[in-house]
Parts: structure tokens; sequence; C-alpha cells
């Protein structure tokens, strides 16, 4: 008899704990509302949440209501005396709206936890919403021209490409949102060209004034942090990290070097790291063992890489601060790809990375391949190196750990990185807004200069080695980046001898033409897009495309 009660007593048992479960509160987030509804950059935007008790009984005593705004804390307001069942309760918070893409997150008795719940698992409800520009501040903000400087990388996170490419990302975003913004080379050129250093303010805003900025953003990536853990399994391994890439940025007056506005931003993510194969193992098999590029002269990590794999480019210069920039030539001389100026102190060590592509983006097969350190004058040192035949397990090394690339925003440092770049440009564009009226009514003070000789007019100074055709007209008389020049066949040339003018000249005909890939403040770089020999002293003349 007792055996035929046992079956029904645990049937009972388990009814028991069920009902015990059902009759529980169960709280739930049902909506997010904004008031206004589509709110623009420096709205007051009230974020009203309704939280209710779908469950069988009350949830007595207090508990809380947390705000995430992209994914960080701002707020935690109390419903002080419980829910009952079945009834519902509102609570908000005040926001400044930025512009950007923005996550709004609510969670129900977060995050102390103290109603003992049927379901744990929907507290919460997530919107996300896109503020734009002011309409009202949005004529001030695109007539601004904003120069964005290499940041500077104080993460120490090892990294390629970490304040360039942030940079980078940042110019992207500007101008996707609206905003005018010089090409970061021509600040750079326009640096070297005139000798100013990028680590002093009033330099950099020199540079900035020259190529007809209104405001320069400087900025720092002050850390990367990355706690990982991870299971290796041979050759490979199983990772998950949490990840807070944190920055900075100032915005100058580039007529007064002030700094106007100032911010600071984190982003952070969690999840697998990306990086799934051990690389160094992997490499080890094949590969000669990396060298120190900060111990001499010019020199690469090693003598030869696999295709698709980063050149890491070292110089330390012994000489005093100043200028230089790496070029790429093949083993027979022939140009592929210029890797930017770098400001080096005397005794500093200046880094390049080259991702094995030419300025097309071409991928360069096996063969061997020359950098060399040019510092505005001359080729001062070479370095010789090899791509062998083969991939490393066909993984390509350089996007997997060049900030900018593709393959590195699908990785969680990425996508930390980015998080950050939403947020910054948001703040940024929002100062740029407040303070474009003062900027454009001092710029409209100044007094304007009109060229003393034709813009669009110059002649060739020079026929460099590597096959471009320099110049003497640059980013101060109105070159950009992709212009075409005619190379003209003259006589009769007429040049004032003090001044250098160009005063008549008769054409017999076009030799062929340039198209500029570099652009400086007094002269500009080009390479041929027809079969003909320049001369230095042939006149250019621009052409409309």
């Amino acid at each position: 008899m007792v055996k035929h009660f046992v079956p029904l007593i645990s049937l009972l048992i388990v009814l028991l704990v069920m009902v015990t479960a059902l009759a529980k509160p169960d709280l739930v987030v049902t909506d997010i509302a904004l008031t206004p509804q589509d709110p623009v950059a420096g709205d007051q935007v009230t974020v009203t949440v309704t939280v209710e008790n779908v469950g069988a009984s009350d949830a007595d005593g207090r508990f809380n209501v947390r705000f995430l705004m992209d994914g960080f804390p701002i707020d935690t307001p109390s419903i002080p005396f419980g829910l009952d069942a079945g009834r519902s309760k509102t609570v908000s918070f005040d926001w400044t709206a930025e512009v950007g893409m923005h996550t709004i997150s609510v969670e129900a008795d977060q995050p102390f936890n103290r109603i003992d719940e049927s379901n744990e698992t929907n507290n919460s409800l997530v919107i996300t919403l896109a503020v734009p520009i002011n309409p009202d501040t949005m004529p001030h903000i695109t007539s601004l021209k904003v120069a964005v400087a290499r940041f500077d990388d104080r993460s120490g996170s090892g990294f390629v490409n970490v304040g360039g490419g942030v940079a980078d990302e940042l110019i992207e975003r500007l101008v996707r949102s609206g905003v005018r913004v010089l090409e970061r080379s021509e600040l750079e050129a326009v640096m070297q060209e005139r000798g100013l250093n990028p680590a002093i303010t009033e330099d950099l805003t020199t540079a900035g004034h020259i190529l007809g900025a209104d405001l320069l953003i400087v900025g720092s990536v002050t850390k990367v942090n990355v706690q990982q853990a991870s299971m290796s399994l041979g050759f490979f391994s199983v990772s998950s990290a949490s990840v807070e890439v944190a920055m900075s940025a100032r915005l100058v007056n580039a007529y007064t070097s002030e700094i106007m506005s100032a911010v600071s931003v984190s982003g952070s993510a969690e999840g697998t790291t990306g990086f799934s194969v051990d690389i160094g193992k992997i490499v080890s098999l094949g590969q000669p063992a990396s060298t120190d590029i900060c111990t001499g002269d010019l020199r690469t990590d090693k003598p030869y890489y696999s295709t698709g794999e980063t050149v890491h480019i070292g110089y330390r210069n012994p000489w005093g601060s100043g200028w230089y920039g790496i070029e790429i030539h093949t083993g027979g001389g022939a140009f592929l790809k210029w890797l930017d100026w770098q400001f080096i102190d005397a005794g500093d060590c200046g880094k390049w990375f080259w991702n094995q592509r030419d300025t097309t983006g071409m991928q360069m097969g096996p063969g061997t391949y020359i950098a060399k350190l040019w510092d505005g004058t001359s080729y001062i040192a070479s370095s010789t190196f090899q791509i062998k035949p083969g991939g490393v397990f066909g993984i390509p090394l350089i996007d997997e750990i060049t900030v900018g690339s593709g393959q590195f925003d699908e990785t969680i440092v990425g996508r930390a990185t980015n998080s950050a770049l939403d947020q910054l440009v948001s703040h940024l564009i929002g100062g740029m807004g407040t303070i474009a009226p003062a900027v454009i009514t001092m710029r409209e003070a100044l007094p304007t200069t009109t060229p003393s000789w034709s813009p669009r007019t110059g002649q060739i100074a020079a026929i460099l080695p590597d096959g471009r055709v320099a110049i003497n007209i640059g980013a101060s008389h109105g070159v950009s980046k992709g212009d075409f020049f005619q190379v003209l066949s003259t006589t009769n040339l007429i040049i004032d001898p003090n001044t250098g003018e160009i005063l008549a000249y008769d054409v017999l005909g076009t030799k062929g033409e340039i198209v500029i890939t570099e652009v400086r403040d007094q002269v500009s770089y080009g390479m041929r897009t027809t079969g003909f020999d320049p001369l230095i002293g042939d006149i250019v003349r621009s052409e409309t495309r």
C-alpha cells in the first residue's frame, strides 16, 4: 500500500513546487518611451520606462530599475513600495541627446536582484535610436574645415597602426556625419615641409591653418585593456575576453591654438577575441625569429615574410629631430607604396608597417623588395627583404592585428574600439556645434589673400628616381590629391626674374598627363598616366575631369 503512495506523493511535491514557482512575481519592462519622440543633438530627452508585474503574486518591497546608455549604467531609480500583481509603474530619467547611434537598455530589479521571481530572464528591454545633428547648427558645422592629426598611442597594446588607424576611422565617421575634413596625409606633409613638430600643439595648428582648417582635432588612445581567458589546443586556442578601450580628444582653434573643447570616452565589449590561431607557434615552424626594429639603422623585423604578412620597419634616429618617410620599391627599383611621414626626435624610433600592397591595393607577389628612408631631400638608408611563396595557413595576418581593417573591426578589440569612436564622434560634433559660431566669426574677420600667380599653373621641379613627377605648386595653390595636370610643350616662356612668376608662354602641344598622388604646401607629386618624357621646367596646367 505504501508503495502506491510514493509516486503520488512525488507527483504532489512536483506540482507544489511548480505552483509555488508560478505563484511568484515576474517583473517585465514593457515599454521605453522618449519625449521628444525623435530627438536631435542637444535636445533634453525624458526617457520613460514602464515596468509591469505579470506574475501571480505581489512583488513586496523596494526594487531598482537600471538604465544603461550604450552599455554604461547612468541611473538606477527605485520603485520604493514594490509592485502588485497585474499592476505597472513608470520611472524616468533625463538625457541630453548626442549625435550618433545609441542603445538604451533597461533592466528591472537590477543591479541588486531583490525580488524572487518566477522568471529571472525576461527583466530587460533594449531600443536603438539614431540622433541626427540639430538642423539649426548643421549649417555652422558644415561650413567648418577640420583637420585630424594622428592620434598619440599611449595604450602600449602592441596592435599595429593604433594612432593612424584611430585617426582615419574618426575621419571616416566625421565625413559620414557631414563634416568637411582635410586629408591627414596633407597635414603631415605640410608639417614635414615646414619642419613642424606634431608634439607641439601650436605647430599642429600652424599646419592646419596653412591648409585652411578652422579646427584641429588632437587625440590620444590612452588604454586598451584586454582581460583574456584561453584554453590552448595545440596550434589553436579557444579564447574569451573583456576589453576596454579609452581615448581622448581636443578641439583646437586653428587661428589661436586655444583648446575649445575636450572629451574623454571609453568603449567596452565582451566575447571571443577573434584571434583563434596561435600565430607565434605556426610562424616559428617556418619563419626566422623576429628582431627588434629599433636597435639601429633602418631595418625590418625579419629578412623574409610569407604572403600577406605584416612587414615591420623601424628606424632609430641618431641625428637631430626631423621628419622621415618610407618608400617601398621592388628589387628592380619600381616605386610601390608611400608609408607616410613620421616625426622622430633624436634617439627615438619611428615604426612603419607595410601590408604588402601597392598604392592601388594590389597584393604583391613573391620577390625581393626594398624599404627606402626619405628625409625630404634624399634617401638616407635602405633595407632589403623578401616575400616568399605561400601564406601562413592562408591567414591574413596584417588584417587581424591592424587597427581600422575589416578583420580587426570584427574582433572583440575592434568592437570596443568602434564603440569608443562612436561616442567620441558624438561628443566632438556636439562641441563643434557649440563653438562653430565663434570660430566662423574669427575666420570672417581675417584678411583675405590672393595668390600672386595662377594656382593651377606651375612647372615641373624634379623627376624622382622612383618615377614620380614633382611640381612646384601645392595645397596653398589649390592643388588636391587626384587632380590631373597636362604637361605642356611650350615656347616663348617668360618668367619674372625677381619673383619667379610665370608671366607668359605659348603652347605648342601636350606632352602627356600626370595625376597628383601626394600634396604638400608648396609642392605636389604625381604619376604619369601616359608614356612620355617630362623635363624639369616643363609647364603643367590643371585640367577638369
